[in-house]
């Protein structure tokens, strides 16, 4: 084999070395980008695992874990605060999104063993339990919902304009059938 021979080998060699290396840069290429859009794509679940929830979804969790109707204590929170995480400013100690007052809330604070203090997501569990609790006692949710906000069930005849007027807001077909 001629010296010309041996160098013509070696620039044939060098070029199916040059086209298998840019095949193959080529093929990293478009795994790196797939590998990009993968990781993208999983920031984004991520994301979207980790955002916070609404007010409203965090209580219809709770409402699922507890079997308490999410209807009702959407219906509560509207008429009790209209939604809106607030202490009561007529010098009462009701607090949150449904109000509960601070006997209440330590009470079931306690007894739920959470943790954190006065914080929106505890005010609810609190609420939500004790208007289950409230159910429990005396077996319908429109007795539950009034010993909710009155500490008691009354007989509706001895009922004053606004314990009618916040249960009169609430179609009780819907949850006491």
């Amino acid at each position: 084999m001629t010296n010309l021979s041996k160098h013509i080998i070696v620039v044939a060699l060098l070029l199916v070395a040059i086209v298998v290396t840019s095949f193959v840069n080529k093929q990293n290429e478009k795994k790196n980008e797939l590998t990009k859009v993968e990781h993208i794509n999983t920031l984004i679940k991520l994301r979207e695992l980790t955002k916070p929830k609404s007010v409203f979804e965090v209580a219809d969790s709770i409402c699922q874990v507890v079997g308490v109707p999410y209807e009702l204590v959407k219906e509560i929170g509207y008429n009790e605060s209209g939604w809106r995480y607030i202490r009561n400013t007529n010098g009462g100690t009701d607090h949150g999104d449904l109000q509960v007052i601070d006997p209440t809330y330590w009470a079931y604070y306690n007894k739920l063993g959470l943790s954190g203090g006065k914080t929106r997501r505890n005010y609810l569990k609190v609420a939500i339990y004790y208007l289950n609790d409230c159910y429990n006692i005396y077996g319908s949710w429109k007795k539950a919902r009034f010993a909710y906000g009155r500490g008691r069930w009354r007989d509706e005849s001895t009922w004053t304009c606004l314990e009618e007027k916040f249960m009169g807001k609430i179609d009780w077909s819907k949850y006491d059938k």
